[in-house]
């Protein structure tokens, strides 16, 4: 057996040869060198900064969830203030309607009043008006046939003359009538 390298023999001839081991193993050691050396650290800038930059966000989406649930918070709150001040709003609404309706209704009682008792003065003064006219031309009514009458009778000189002594006999009557009249009202109290 011949050692010089030759691991294994037949089909395959596969041999190990120490000094392209040795360089190969040299050029790797290089290129891991080189890239421990330069490439590595901006590599690992470079993932830092990644990590950062989502180690940031992670923090700042923690940040805008807290953020987020206070905003929501303070909006219910909001929106349950602002319920309840619509409500006052609308219960003060209806409280000062009724108020205002309940004044416009007396208001309207009183000027229907007012109206009314006006009206029954106007009627009671059209009506006194009305009487007085009513007396005036009945007055005027009664002299104009009387005098027409009274003329009618006097027309000739024997009517008045029986006018005239008609006239006088009453007025005796009257005169005789008169003191008997007082007495009965003194006999009466006595």
């Amino acid at each position: 057996m011949h050692t010089n390298g030759l691991l294994a023999e037949g089909i395959y001839n596969i041999t190990f040869d120490w000094p392209v081991f040795f360089s190969q193993l040299f050029g790797f050691g290089v290129i891991i060198w080189i890239f421990v050396k330069y490439i590595l650290p901006p590599l690992r800038k470079i993932m830092s900064k990644a990590q950062d930059t989502v180690r940031r966000q992670l923090e700042e989406s923690e940040d805008a969830a807290v953020r987020l649930t206070d905003a929501k918070t303070a909006y219910d709150s909001a929106i349950a203030e602002a319920k309840a001040e619509l409500e006052r709003m609308r219960s003060e609404a209806r409280t000062d309607a009724d108020r205002i309706i309940a004044q416009m209704r007396e208001a309207a009682a009183a000027e229907v009043e007012r109206v009314r008792k006006q009206g029954r003065d106007q009627i009671l003064q059209y009506r006194r008006q009305l009487m007085r006219d009513l007396e005036a031309d009945l007055s005027a009514a009664m002299l104009d046939l009387t005098e027409e009458k009274v003329r009618e009778q006097i027309g000739t000189p024997q009517a008045r003359s029986e006018s005239v002594e008609r006239f006088l006999e009453d007025l005796e009557a009257l005169a005789n009538s008169a003191p008997a009249a007082r007495r009965q009202p003194q006999t009466g109290l006595n």
